[in-house]
């Protein structure tokens, strides 16, 4: 697979107003592989989307006083972007179903660790399986001489 498609499937935008989680995230993410677009505030997420398709937002939903999950709701119901996978983060304790009805796809609680954080984005990265062929016929078992067969009744 070429770097350029290789980037694009590893492709995320982080949006929160803490600059200093902001670059902590985008140093991090760098390291392992993502192309990283940043945003300090709703607005300015907007910008970057003007010009950047990414995979996946990691989106704070309280971002300078404004609710992210506007951001989120307007991505999910467009067609640009339906495909892009939310994950909002949130110090609030917020519940996960009210985060789901923006259409996020995940919610993760602040503060959280980075290798947790790195396995949720692989989880949602992971490249969809198309054209699997399923055998329709069953294969036997191979029994074991000497083993009884189980009763059926």
């Amino acid at each position: 697979m070429c770097a350029m498609k290789k980037a694009m499937l590893k492709s995320i935008l982080v949006v929160d107003d803490d600059l200093d989680l902001l670059m902590l995230l985008e140093r991090r993410l760098m390291n392992d592989g993502y192309l990283v677009e940043t945003a300090a505030s709703l607005p300015e997420a907007e910008e970057v989307l003007s010009t950047f398709i990414p995979r996946v937002v990691l989106l704070d939903i309280n971002v300078r006083g404004e609710d992210g999950r506007q951001l989120c709701w307007k991505l999910k119901s467009g067609d640009q972007f339906r495909e892009t996978k939310v994950i909002i983060i949130s110090g609030y304790d917020y519940n996960t179903g009210r985060a789901l009805l923006f259409g996020a796809d995940d919610l993760l609680p602040k503060p959280f660790h980075m290798d947790f954080l790195l396995h949720r984005m692989a989880q949602m990265l992971e490249p969809v399986v198309e054209n699997i062929s399923i055998n329709a016929e069953p294969r036997k078992i191979q029994e074991h001489p000497g083993a009884s067969p189980l009763a059926t009744s």
